[in-house]
C-alpha cells in the first residue's frame, strides 16, 4: 500500500513538473514574440526624471520572462501617453497580433495613424475595431470623419448612422451627416441637421457652418442675428473617448499634461485639469510655464491665495518672466494687499522695462492715482513696445475724451482697430462718440461694423441700437 501511495505521489510530482515546465516554456515562447516588437528606447535625456524611470520601468516589465504581454501592454501606453508616437505604434502593433481579441489597441494604433494622415491604414485598422466592439461610439465616429476625409461619403454616412443608432442625436455623427449634407448639396437637410446641432450645443459645434449656410441660402439676417448672439469657439473639440483618454494616466511629459488641461478646463471639468496640472509641476518643478499655467487655473478657481503662491514661485524661478509680476500683483491686490501689490509692480518694472504689459498695468494704477500725465507716458510706452495690441489704444483713447482731447482719443481708438480689425470695445466706443456728438453718417457706419461683430455683448449692441434711435429718430 506505502509503494502504491508513493507512486502516486511521485506520478503528481511528474505531471506537476510537466506543466510547471510548460508554463515556463509559453512564457519563453511569449517574451520571444514579444521581443520582436519592442522598439529601442528613445532619447530621454530632454524628459524629466519620472519620465525616464517609467519608460525604463516599463520598458524592462515588457523584457521579463514572465508577464512579457501585460509589460507590452504598459509600455505602449506609456509611449503613447508621452508622445513617443512611433514607438508606441510599434508596441500596438505586437499587441493586435498577440492579444487579436483585444479591441483598444487597433483603436489607439488608428488615432496615431490618423494623426500622421495615414487614412487608409487607420481606417483598416477601425474595420476590426467596430467588429470587435461595434458599440464602441468614438470608433464609429472616428472612421466616419476619416471616411469624409477620404472622399468615402456612402461609408462614412453608415459610420455616422452607426453611431446614432448607439446615441441617438449625438452631436457629432448628426454634425458628419450635415457635411455630407453640404457637400451633396442637399442645404435643406444640412440646415435642419446643423440647427439641430447648434441647439444642442450651444454653437459650441457647427457654428461657422450654419452661418455660410444661412448665407448661401439669402436667410442673412439669421446669419446676422447668430453673429451677434454666439461667439465662434475657434477650436474644434473631439468626442469623448474613453480608451484614448485614459491615456492622461500614464502621463508624465509636461507639455502635455498642460495641453491637455487647458482643453479639459475649456471644456469644463476643472478639477480634472487641476489635477493634470498638479502632476506637471510635480514632475518638473522648474517649469515656469506650467507654474503660471497652474496659477492661472487656482486664481480663475477663486483659490487666489493658492495662486499667489505659484505667481510667486514665478517670479523666484524666472524674474525676467513679465507675466509671473503682472499676476503676482493683481492677486496681491485682490487680496487686499495693495503695497504689495504697488511693490511688486515697481519691482517687476526693475525686472522687465521692456514688458508692454507691466506698463500697461503701471498706466492704470497711474489713472487711479489721478497722475494722468504720468499715465499717458506709461501707455505710449506700452504702445512703443507692443503695437499690434489693443489695449493700450483704447485706454490710452478712453483718457484723451475724458480730458476733452476728443480728436486724439478717436485717433487713438481708431489705431486700435488697426492693430485688431473688429475689436468690439473699440467699435463700441466709436459708435457711442459719434452718436453722442451727432455725427449720423460715422454712428451709421460704425453701427454696422459692430452689428456684424459676434463678440459684442448683445445688450451693449441693443443699448446703442436705441440711444441711435434716441438721437437720431430712427433705427439704424
Amino acid at each position: 500500500m506505502k509503494s502504491k501511495f508513493r507512486l502516486i505521489a511521485l506520478l503528481g510530482l511528474a505531471l506537476a513538473a510537466l506543466g510547471a515546465g510548460a508554463w515556463w516554456w509559453q512564457a519563453g515562447q511569449a517574451q520571444a514574440q514579444v521581443a520582436t516588437f519592442l522598439p529601442a528606447l528613445p532619447d530621454l535625456s530632454q524628459s524629466p526624471p519620472a519620465l525616464r524611470e517609467r519608460v525604463t520601468r516599463a520598458d524592462a516589465h515588457a523584457r521579463q520572462h514572465f508577464g512579457a504581454v501585460k509589460g507590452l501592454a504598459e509600455l505602449a501606453r506609456v509611449y503613447h501617453a508621452n508622445g513617443f508616437l512611433d514607438a508606441a505604434s510599434r508596441c500596438y502593433t505586437g499587441l493586435e497580433q498577440l492579444q487579436p481579441d483585444e479591441p483598444r489597441w487597433p483603436h489607439l494604433h488608428a488615432t496615431i495613424l490618423a494623426g500622421y494622415g495615414e487614412i487608409e491604414p487607420a481606417l483598416a485598422l477601425w474595420q476590426k475595431v467596430r467588429a470587435l466592439a461595434p458599440d464602441y461610439l468614438a470608433a464609429q465616429l472616428r472612421s466616419g470623419d476619416c471616411f469624409l476625409k477620404a472622399n468615402r461619403p456612402a461609408e462614412a454616412a453608415a459610420a455616422y448612422t452607426a453611431a446614432l443608432k448607439l446615441e441617438p442625436n449625438n452631436p457629432y455623427a448628426t454634425l458628419g451627416l450635415a457635411r455630407l449634407d453640404l457637400e451633396a448639396g442637399h442645404w435643406d437637410q444640412a440646415r435642419a441637421r446643423l440647427e439641430q446641432v447648434v441647439a444642442q450645443t450651444n454653437f459650441t459645434l457647427g457654428y461657422d457652418l450654419i452661418v455660410s449656410l444661412y448665407e448661401r441660402q439669402g436667410l442673412t439676417q439669421r446669419a446676422t442675428e447668430i453673429r451677434s448672439m454666439a461667439k465662434a469657439s475657434g477650436a474644434y473639440r473631439d468626442p469623448a473617448d474613453p480608451w484614448l483618454d485614459a491615456l492622461l494616466d500614464d502621463c508624465l511629459e509636461p507639455y502635455r499634461l498642460s495641453l491637455a488641461a487647458g482643453t479639459i478646463a475649456r471644456n469644463g471639468d476643472q478639477a480634472t485639469a487641476l489635477k493634470l496640472l498638479e502632476r506637471a509641476a510635480e514632475v518638473a518643478p522648474e517649469d515656469v510655464s506650467v507654474i503660471f499655467q497652474l496659477g492661472s487655473l487656482l486664481d480663475a478657481q477663486g483659490k487666489t491665495g493658492d495662486a499667489l503662491a505659484m505667481f510667486e514661485r514665478c517670479t523666484l524661478l524666472a524674474p525676467d518672466f513679465s507675466d509671473g509680476w503682472v499676476q503676482l500683483s493683481l492677486a496681491q491686490a485682490k487680496l487686499g494687499q495693495a503695497t504689495a501689490a504697488a511693490r511688486t509692480l515697481a519691482t517687476g518694472l526693475q525686472k522687465c522695462p521692456q514688458s508692454p504689459g507691466l506698463h500697461l498695468m503701471n498706466a492704470r494704477e497711474l489713472v487711479k492715482a489721478g497722475r494722468t500725465g504720468e499715465a499717458v507716458v506709461a501707455f505710449q510706452t506700452s504702445i512703443r513696445l507692443r503695437p499690434n495690441e489693443p489695449d493700450a489704444y483704447i485706454e490710452l483713447g478712453k483718457l484723451f475724451i475724458k480730458q476733452g482731447r476728443e480728436a486724439e482719443g478717436v485717433a487713438e481708438i481708431q489705431r486700435a482697430l488697426v492693430a485688431e480689425p473688429g475689436n468690439p470695445v473699440a467699435l463700441g466706443v466709436l459708435t457711442f462718440y459719434a452718436i453722442a456728438t451727432g455725427n449720423e453718417a460715422e454712428a451709421t457706419r460704425w453701427f454696422a461694423a459692430l452689428r456684424n461683430q459676434p463678440r459684442v455683448p448683445r445688450e451693449q449692441a441693443e443699448q446703442l441700437r436705441a440711444a441711435f434711435q434716441k438721437q437720431f429718430g430712427r433705427a439704424p
